[in-house]
């Protein structure tokens, strides 16, 4: 399967030398149709790429708890949710996995929520800026083919829609879920949540404002197990009952002792948003939002000596060997983050039909502290000592300024600047109680900034009546500077960097036929590297090592050839799609120095792609039935990797070789309506040399799970539902285990 997709990618992209991009400006207009947007949606929304739409109607079909969970079901795409209330919960799609994070965009109402300061694991899309309850539609865009957006939209676009209320409006709900999780080492058990929410708004006259309120309190599962190797010294072993003799996803053996991350969240989210038609032509949309959160994750020891106590230290005997249990193996953590954000947007209009857009947003980290005790307290954490790493005064800032409208009867053209900063500022120090403040010394510090300036024009010509052409550049000038690197005795300066890219696109739509398209897209992007990737590192006689501040930024060659079709009761489309990424930037070990380094680096070649097919349909077979499914077959290699080249030619890592979903929802009453769900990831490796072959904790899994529905409208403005995820209980991993079966309860009232 894999060499077929090969050579039917090779097939259609042997025209990408000479790259075309196109859209239709008309219907991409009218895709907005259902849902009121602002100006600022509106503009970004007209672009050549791939769309996909997750209505409102659909999220109330679905067990969502979190504005995430509207990706559930997009082809090819997934979102790395360990679980409810996880801040880190990162996009997947064409190109990118579950570790590359800057690869993906998310807007709400036209106010960047993506972490842009760091690459990985950590670096998910604020989610908890926008509540479930909010959203009125969420658009998903595939592929860097429009001048329109930075070189991050090289993997994925998301564009999250909220609405102002038309009237008086007011919503309550309750949620209440229960997790029935299972593991093998031990720590399974019954893991509980609940939130809360509310929204009440209203428009009079020329103002209009809404208010959001919600309030998550959710018990995880264990995300870490704490392992032992074999070694010590057998007169002072404790013998010891419970652990678990596991191997690696290498093959390795080892010990499994104990549970980590046991995380209970609390988060509490704030939003208002006015706005105001100012003049006949202009409206202002004004937004500030805040997320707290407050988390404590717990360890848990698994294995009892004779005296059935628990064993958290020391040396153990266990399956007939002796096992030393590192000091910190158990060691609890905590988190403290409270977050703002502030966002404005002008919209106007002139008399010439031209439409302009101003938008400018700053994201604050006010407060955020991780906690980490310096050795294993198992159970209620007791205090002691520890470090407490401090990243208060981080974020970004963003200013858009565009503009578009006809020139002529047969070009729209789209022009506009982009600015942006982000900036980083992390301090870690001693403390004489990891519980309290960080009263001790200094360990570490990092610090750098980087800014973005850009400028870009776009031009829809529709040549013909069948026919429209797109060609656009963006222009943009990157620089890092400030950056900084410290520890308990010195502080080493990065030097600034610049450089200015110049990233073409280019496209050809053609309608062959009543509600037939045909269309070839072509884009570069230009993904520069964080300021977490060229920042952090360590210091070793007054020097900076295991860290690249020269790295250079992704650039990729995308190719999309897609043909969809319109249905009287839904749509398909077919995507081919390439993508050839040159400098990709990935943590790695250079294996061609001595001793070994192990740090973020640029991999020469990565090759990725695929075939994906979608379907919607309503009202299949019987009225009230709806149906949407996805198919996607990836191919994602790594063709030059000069300083892993045991990497060559192997999948690039967590990109699944098959997705897939279908989901369907029937309205079987005027007051009922059920819906089943399923989504399936095949076969995919953790490694860049493909060793992983032990399905377990540190691999990444394949799977398939299954979710239900059941919802009630028993009254004028009440809705009760009663829903299930993973409903066979399957046990699979990210590298930390995923959740459980889960059990949803809820009630909500509308106004």
């Amino acid at each position: 399967m894999n060499t077929l997709v090969h050579r039917l990618c090779a097939v259609a992209f042997a025209v990408s030398s000479a790259p075309l991009l196109a859209a239709d400006p008309a219907s991409a207009t009218t895709t907005l149709a259902p849902v009121s947007v602002h100006a600022s949606d509106t503009g970004v929304m007209e672009t050549p790429s791939v769309q996909v739409r997750v209505s409102r109607t659909q999220l109330q079909q679905q067990n969502v708890t979190e504005s995430a969970d509207a990706l559930k079901y997009v082809p090819n795409m997934m979102v790395r949710k360990r679980y409810i209330g996880d801040p880190n919960a990162v996009i997947s799609g064409r190109n990118a996995g579950t570790l590359q994070s800057a690869r993906s965009l998310v807007y709400a109402d036209g106010l960047l929520l993506s972490n842009l300061m760091t690459n990985g694991y950590d670096g998910a899309p604020r989610w908890g800026m926008v509540a479930p309850e909010e959203i009125g539609a969420v658009d998903i865009l595939y592929g860097p083919y429009s001048a329109l957006y930075p070189g991050n939209s090289l993997g994925t676009t998301v564009l999250i829609h909220t609405v102002l209320p038309q009237r008086l409006t007011a919503s309550a709900s309750t949620q209440f879920f229960s997790q029935d999780f299972h593991d093998g080492y031990g720590a399974g058990g019954h893991y509980n949540g609940h939130q809360l929410a509310a929204t009440l708004g209203d428009k009079q006259d020329r103002w209009s404002w809404l208010l959001e309120l919600n309030r998550l309190d959710n018990d995880g599962q264990p995300l870490q197990y704490a392992t032992a190797k074999a070694g010590g010294n057998p007169a002072i072993a404790v013998p010891v009952s419970g652990a678990t003799l596991d191997r690696n996803p290498n093959g390795t053996p080892r010990l499994v002792y104990g549970a980590n991350s046991i995380e209970h969240t609390m988060q509490t989210q704030a939003k208002l948003k006015i706005g105001v038609d100012v003049t006949e032509q202009i409206a202002a949309l004004f937004t500030v939002g805040w997320w707290h959160n407050r988390a404590e994750d717990r360890t848990r020891s698994l294995i009892r000596d004779a005296a059935g106590e628990p064993v958290s230290r020391g040396a153990i005997n266990a399956a007939g060997q002796t096992w030393t249990l590192p000091t910190s193996g158990l060691a609890p953590t905590a988190a403290r983050d409270t977050h703002m954000l502030y966002g404005i947007e002008l919209d106007g209009h002139l008399d010439n039909d031209w439409r302009w857009t101003a938008v400018a947003s700053h994201y604050d980290f006010l407060r955020s502290q991780a906690a980490t005790a310096s050795r294993a307290e198992p159970g209620t954490p007791i205090g002691g000592p520890g470090t407490i790493a401090n990243k208060a005064g981080s974020g970004w800032d963003t200013f858009d300024l565009r503009s578009s409208g006809p020139l002529g009867d047969r070009h729209m053209l789209y022009v506009g600047v982009h600015g942006d900063r982000y900036v980083l500022d992390t301090r870690v120090r001693n403390a004489s109680n990891w519980l309290g403040d960080a009263d001790g010394t200094p360990v570490s510090a990092f610090a750098g900034r980087s800014q973005t300036r850009a400028a870009y024009l776009q031009d829809v010509w529709s040549f013909a009546d069948a026919w429209a052409l797109t060609l656009g550049g963006r222009l943009e000038q990157w620089r890092a500077y400030g950056g900084l690197l410290g520890n308990a005795s010195s502080t080493l300066h990065y030097a600034d960097r610049q450089r200015t890219d110049f990233s073409p696109k280019a496209a050809l739509s053609w309608d062959l036929a009543d509600g037939w398209e045909l269309r070839l897209a072509h884009g570069k992007a230009v993904r520069y590297p964080t300021v977490t990737e060229l920042f952090q590192g360590t210091i070793s006689a007054n020097a900076i090592v295991n860290n690249n501040p020269a790295l250079k930024p992704e650039r990729d060659e995308s190719t999309d050839l897609t043909l969809s079709r319109r249905l009287s009761q839904g749509h398909w489309r077919v995507s081919v799609y390439q993508d050839r990424i040159a400098d990709s930037l990935y943590a790695q070990t250079d294996i061609t120095v001595t001793p070994t380094v192990t740090s973020v680096q640029n991999i020469g070649k990565v090759r990725s792609c695929g075939i994906e097919g979608e379907l919607g349909l309503t009202d299949v077979w019987t009225e009230g039935l709806d149906l949407q499914a996805s198919l996607a077959f990836n191919d994602a290699k790594t063709l030059t990797d000069r300083q892993y080249p045991l990497a060559n030619g192997k999948y690039f890592p967590r990109m699944p070789k098959v997705r897939a979903s279908v989901f369907a929802d029937y309205r079987f009453a005027p007051q009922w309506d059920a819906s089943l769900g399923i989504r399936h990831s095949g076969r995919q490796y953790g490694t860049l040399d493909n060793s992983d072959y032990v399905n377990t904790y540190g691999a990444v899994s394949s799977f398939t799970v299954a979710e239900a529905k059941l919802r009630w409208k028993f009254a004028p403005g009440w809705t009760a539902a009663l829903g299930v995820d993973n409903l066979t209980n399957a046990t699979y991993w990210v590298y930390h285990p995923y959740a459980g079966r889960t059990w949803f309860g809820e009630l909500r009232w509308e106004l």
